[in-house]
């Protein structure tokens, strides 16, 4: 689906919508009601046929919430769940967040931190102590600069030790097992490079329930969900039945890099929580969305848990985008607006950018279209 599709739309379909009045004959409050509704208008209209049109094309499956302000603009659900029982999306519908699972337990970590029961610059082995790596810390971990390979990414590396395929589910501790050996060397020096690797994120939860004396999940439920209010979020467990969007894997078992699931509406209140000191002082949120320096000075657009961007008026855009299982979430975070673009659907062949710049788009088309009203 190409862009220009979205200004041709604009240019028709708002004429009906918004048609040019002036001269109306309003006080200052009558005027800025009808401007909100306007735009409120426009937006609903604009985002309905903007989805309508991709799911029309066989392109999404899956939940959308646009968020403005602090305000849920538009949330709709489409199509049907990739695997047997098929069951129609709602907006109620819980999927597996995938890697979009990462600032959950980054922001977890940074707790434990201003707690001062962890150090950024600690070594790992003080809390993983059977590990034969030296010099990796947990800021390492966070911002992907550890130089561990990534055991999905770089899975041929792990062969001998990973098998997907196997009975049962493969565990944290398992994954710390496997690199206890000192048989997968590290890909770089420590803090030289930035390279993803879901590897990191598949340690800190135990080192988060070593500082804790809680299960992970046990950690994330009482401090983060439920703070949050996040009723229908959860961690994976393999004794309960999890909507699957494809076979078995048994590396699902392995947390932190992925398996929590959650819902739109949900998402929506962690994406409020990340604008207050609700779970994390505003100064370390701050440095949670700054980007990283390895130790030649080169940054990186990963602060601590979150991907980093820039939208085309310049605004800071924090998101995170995930795959795994079957499911491509994101969360697209225009901070600057404070604009939020959720979605959880399955793979298709969508473009995720593109939902959440047209959805951009259309919010700050409305206040251009509205002016006059």
């Amino acid at each position: 689906m190409k862009r220009f599709f979205f200004g041709a739309v604009f240019s028709t379909f708002v004429i009906g919508m918004v048609g040019h009045q002036v001269n109306r004959p309003v006080n200052a409050s009558q005027d800025d009601n009808l401007a909100g509704q306007c735009r409120r208008d426009y937006q609903v209209s604009m985002l309905n046929l903007l989805m309508d049109s991709v799911y029309s094309r066989g392109r999404y499956n899956g939940v959308v919430l646009v968020a403005n302000q602090g305000e849920v603009i538009f949330k709709k659900a489409y199509g049907y769940t990739k695997t047997a029982p098929f069951e129609p999306y709602t907006v109620q519908s819980n999927m597996q967040l995938a890697s979009v699972s990462k600032p959950f337990t980054a922001v977890a970590t940074l707790m434990l931190i201003e707690r001062g029961l962890i150090n950024y610059d600690d070594d790992i082995t003080t809390y993983l102590p059977s590990l034969r790596y030296k010099g990796i810390t947990v800021r390492h971990l966070l911002n992907h600069t550890s130089g561990l390979p990534d055991y999905l990414n770089r899975a041929w590396l792990y062969k001998k030790y990973l098998d997907p395929e196997q009975d049962g589910h493969l565990t944290n501790q398992d994954m710390l097992q496997i690199l206890a050996k000192g048989k997968i060397a590290l890909e770089f020096e420590p803090g030289s490079r930035h390279r993803y690797s879901n590897t990191g994120y598949a340690l800190l939860p135990l080192i988060i329930e070593k500082v804790s004396g809680q299960p992970f999940a046990d950690f994330m439920q009482e401090y983060i969900f439920h703070r949050v209010g996040m009723k229908n979020t959860t961690v994976f467990d393999p004794a309960k039945p999890t909507k699957m969007l494809r076979e078995h894997d048994a590396r699902d078992g392995i947390l932190g890099d992925k398996g929590i699931f959650s819902t739109v509406e949900d998402m929506f209140l962690w994406d409020q929580a990340l604008y207050s000191d609700q779970l994390v002082r505003p100064a370390t949120l701050d440095s949670a969305f700054a980007a990283g320096t390895t130790l030649n000075d080169e940054k990186f657009n990963y602060g601590y848990g979150w991907r980093l961007s820039n939208a085309n008026d310049g605004g800071r855009v924090i998101y995170h985008k995930g795959y795994w299982q079957g499911a491509t979430p994101m969360l697209i975070r225009y901070v600057d607006r404070k604009r939020t673009v959720i979605s959880l659907h399955h793979a298709n062949r969508v473009d995720s950018w593109i939902i959440a710049s047209s959805a951009n788009h259309i919010m700050d088309q409305s206040e251009f279209k509205c002016r006059n009203y």
